[in-house]
């Protein structure tokens, strides 16, 4: 009876923190400390761009006093973003909170972080078995969020349009350089910084690990300020939270991250009739979700 127990503790512990071994967790002060880690980084953004804006604004403004011409909220809205390059001034924004995440998250927790560690970390990344399973994984995760987005657009047809407003007012190219850099690089550096470095990381040395993975996808809906982008983020979130948990890296989630915003450049260079294809749209999900299973979902990561 007592190898028994003795195993049960065994097992246990290493699902228990060092805080909770030390007697030291507060998992009230870290959610919201980490809650306000994420409303400071939007912030850091929006702040960043009200300067760039204010041409544009004051331009718009001055053209609508000039003409006379009524606008309600939504016109002026989209008159105004007429105005100003979105993207160039989106790619700004996200580079500069993408500076502060990469230096936070540097200084709080990689200090003693070198050379011989990131050798360690690539080479359990990046090999052919590591790099295949977060592959098939973000393509069948990415067919499952066209899923989520179409069911909370049926569910709630208004956040939807708000959704589409959005997309329509970026005004995007998506053979444009600076969106491509935007989406494949800036967004998952400053994204996998601040959610799965910094927050993530913070949470789990003060509770429990599936907790803390919850709580920072929740975080993760959150941060991108609107429903059909922040369900379908939020269960991203848990995948890319537990990649970095098993990998020991954030390198594991950016890498997925990169791929599943990549993978919206790769599907427009299919016909039209193959991309809303539904017998692909069910049949990829399912084929690439079994192959990941075998590819990686089997395979024990080794310990750090």
């Amino acid at each position: 009876m007592e190898n028994n127990n003795e195993n049960l503790s065994t097992q246990e512990e290493r699902y228990i923190p060092e805080q909770y071994k030390e007697g030291h967790p507060n998992p009230t002060k870290a959610i919201i400390l980490t809650f306000l880690i994420m409303l400071t980084f939007i912030v850091i953004q929006v702040v960043v761009m009200i300067p760039f804006m204010m041409p544009g604004v004051m331009t718009t403004l001055t053209e609508v006093k000039k003409s006379g011409t009524m606008l309600n909220d939504d016109e002026l809205t989209r008159a105004m973003l007429g105005n100003v390059d979105t993207i160039a001034l989106t790619v700004i924004a996200t580079f500069i909170s993408a500076l502060v995440a990469v230096l936070w998250y540097r200084l709080a927790y990689c200090r003693n972080y070198g050379f011989a560690e990131l050798k360690k970390t690539c080479k359990r990344v990046f090999n052919l078995r590591s790099v295949g399973g977060i592959v098939l994984a973000a393509i069948s995760l990415f067919y499952m969020a066209n899923y989520i987005t179409a069911l909370v657009g049926y569910i709630s047809p208004s956040a939807l349009k708000e959704y589409n407003d959005i997309i329509e007012s970026l005004n995007l190219d998506m053979s444009d350089g600076l969106v491509i850099i935007l989406t494949v690089v800036l967004a998952p550096i400053n994204e996998e910084c601040i959610m799965r470095g910094i927050i993530f990381t913070y949470l789990k040395k003060n509770m429990h690990v599936y907790i803390a993975i919850a709580i920072s996808a929740v975080y993760f809906g959150i941060f991108h300020l609107n429903v059909i982008q922040g369900v379908y983020a939020a269960v991203l979130g848990l995948f890319m939270a537990y990649l970095a948990y098993k990998y020991k890296s954030i390198i594991a989630s950016m890498l997925f991250h990169a791929v599943f915003n990549g993978l919206n450049f790769i599907i427009i260079l299919f016909p039209e009739n193959v991309q809303n294809s539904a017998a692909l749209g069910i049949i990829i999900p399912i084929v690439t979700g079994v192959l990941w299973f075998f590819v990686e979902g089997r395979r024990k990561i080794e310990e750090n």
